[in-house]
This record gives structure tokens, sequence and C-alpha cells, in this order.
């Protein structure tokens, strides 16, 4: 659960005048070992904006450089409320390019409950007294595909020198299948008709992702997504079979609630047009928009 919350608008400043009052009641009131470690957080140099004493704005930046933007579900969109929330115990958890655990976000039990709950699973085995480690971004190209250069960028957008083993050169493959994964993402098209073309790249972009030891799960599920709803769309009934049999299976596998739960949503959606896939008829534009989620 969250340790520390404030309230915040849509461009991400805080509502009460006195938050920091407010910051600094809830870190007192933390039990002295979770107090210490707050202040054993990493914070980034920013300019002080908040108009807060140099003295205020170090404690403030800590939280800053933690914190989660949420959004509450209650009423309305304007007047449900957005939060900055810590989780104290994943903020203290370091940085790898091949983690070995990822956090979800846990199902709100009640549909208006202001906690978001994060769980925290291994995705790999894990030694005993082996560091657990978390990966800070989820596309894997967002940095590029040199090595040098992606060392260099995650420096300057995350302040620190990354030592997993991929930042240090010891995986080998790794460049050379990042660079052909950024190739067929340039290739895919925007605003495609072609369903067999784009089920294709997509294939070949989540055969790329799951070899690559690396990166947060979430984006492997981002990339079944895509190749089960293009494999539906161009009537592919073995590969959309294959692709949501290893869906399930990375559900079962990692036992996380959030990947199953998508996989069921998932599963649902594309039952709704299971007459028109199985018919083999072109797909009509209700379908496509609902397949690919448009508006």
């Amino acid at each position: 659960k969250p340790v520390i919350k404030l309230v915040i608008n849509a461009m991400g400043q805080f509502v009460d005048p006195q938050f920091m009052t407010s910051l600094k009641e809830q870190i007192e009131s933390l039990p002295a070992e979770a107090k210490s470690q707050y202040f054993k957080l990493m914070s980034r140099d920013e300019a002080n904006t908040f108009n807060v004493s140099r003295s205020d704005f170090e404690v403030l930046k800590l939280f800053l450089a933690n914190s989660n933007m949420y959004k509450d579900g209650a009423g309305d969109e304007e007047s449900g409320y957005i939060y900055n929330m810590l989780h104290l115990n994943t903020a203290l958890i370091n940085h790898s390019c091949c983690p070995n655990a990822v956090q979800i976000q846990l199902h709100q039990k009640e549909k208006y409950d202001q906690d978001m709950c994060y769980e925290l699973r291994a995705v790999k085995n894990i030694r005993k007294g082996e560091e657990i480690t978390l990966c800070y971004y989820v596309d894997v190209k967002r940095f590029g595909s040199i090595l040098r250069k992606r060392k260099a960028a995650m420096k300057k957008e995350m302040g620190f020198d990354c030592k997993c083993p991929i930042c240090l050169g010891q995986v080998p493959g790794v460049e050379k299948s990042l660079k052909k994964l950024i190739e067929l993402q340039k290739k895919l098209n925007p605003s495609p008709s072609d369903w067999k073309r784009e089920a294709g790249l997509w294939s070949r972009i989540v055969d790329l992702t799951m070899e690559l030891n690396m990166g947060d799960p979430g984006e492997k599920m981002q990339a079944l997504s895509e190749l089960a709803r293009y494999a539906h769309l161009a009537r592919d009934k073995d590969l959309r079979k294959k692709t949501m049999d290893i869906w399930r299976q990375i559900a079962v596998e990692t036992k996380l609630e959030g990947i199953q739960r998508r996989y069921d949503f998932f599963e649902r959606g594309l039952a709704q047009f299971s007459r028109e896939f199985s018919s083999n008829s072109a797909p009509r534009k209700e379908e496509i928009d609902s397949i690919l989620n448009r508006e």
C-alpha cells in the first residue's frame, strides 16, 4: 500500500497550498525504520518551482522522484481526484534492464478505493542473497540499440549508471536484436488495412521481444495483445491460438494477477466476434473499431 499520498491536479500541481506540511506530517507518522528508508531514496536534480525552502525542497525531491500518479475513479471526470502516491518498499528496489521481479497494480476490491496497491513477484528464480531488481522502463526500444548510447541516454533521463549484465555488455546479441526490433516497429502502419501484413510484423516483433531477456513483462503483454488483434482481423486461426496460448502460459507461470486479468478481458473481447472470425469474412468497421479500441 502507499505510505504517503498528496492530491494533485491534471497539470501535476499540488492542490493543497499546505502540501509541504502534509508531506512532512506523513513522513513523521511513519515507523522509525520506514522514516529512515524514506531518506535513503534517490532524488533527481530539478529546479525548485514550488516556492519552498531549500531544506524542504530536498525532502520534496525524494517524494517527486519516487511517487506515482494515480486517478481516483470516484465521480465523473472532473470530480475525480488525482494523487501522487509513494510505495516505499518498491521505491527502494534498484533497476536492472534484465530484472528478476516485477510490480503489478492489484485489482481494487472496492470501486472507489483511494489506495493504489501493488504486488511484487519474481519473474525468475532468485538465489538466496541475490538482489531483487525491477526494470524502471517498459519500452526496451526507448534508449536505442547501441550500448554506449543506451547507457548515456539512461543516465541522462534516470540519473544513474546502469550496471546490469546487459549494460556491462555481458549478454551477447542484445544490440542486434534491439536493432531488428526498432526496424520492425518502423514498418508498422499507423492506419493499417492489410491485416495479414501487420500480423506478420507483430509475429516477428513478439518473437524478438520474447527472446530478449530484458525489460518489464508488461511489454511482452503489449506485443502479444497487438499480435492477437491483428491475427484475429487477418482471420489467422493458428496464429491467434498460438498467441493466446503463450499469453495464458505466462499468466500461469508468473501468477501475476494483472496479466491474468488482462488476458481474461482480452479473451472476452475477441469472443464477441467469434462468429465473424470463424466465417473468414472480411472484418467490418464495428469489429475493427472494437478490436483495435478505436473511438
